[in-house]
């Protein structure tokens, strides 16, 4: 019987945790600037502090991410899709408020 705990680490799982790392040390940068959340939710969660702040984004971020490790054992192909789709998505939105973040800054 295989475990999750006991396979290895797959690139796409890898680069998804990257990218939610880097989200929020640079949201929590972002926020020592000046800026603010701007995801209504995660604004919630600030309003409670960076400590509360960090642990729900650790959250929604270890949820889906333990849903398509424990798929991946279930139907490996399919959940090494839903993967790189996770990443390419969460990417391009993360990306897409970096550029309208830089559109704001004065010159």
């Amino acid at each position: 019987m295989t475990t999750i705990l006991n396979q290895r680490i797959h690139l796409s799982t890898a680069l998804l945790v990257i990218l939610g790392t880097v989200d929020l040390l640079s949201t929590i940068a972002w926020l020592n600037l000046g800026g603010a959340e701007g995801n209504p939710l995660f604004r919630q969660f600030l309003a409670h502090g960076i400590p509360t702040f960090t642990l729900a984004k650790i959250a929604f971020m270890a949820g889906p991410i333990a849903i398509l490790e424990y798929a991946r054992t279930k139907s490996p192909h399919s959940a090494e899709a839903g993967t790189w789709i996770a990443f390419i998505a969460y990417f391009g939105l993360w990306g897409s408020q970096l550029y309208r973040l830089g559109q704001t800054l004065p010159t």
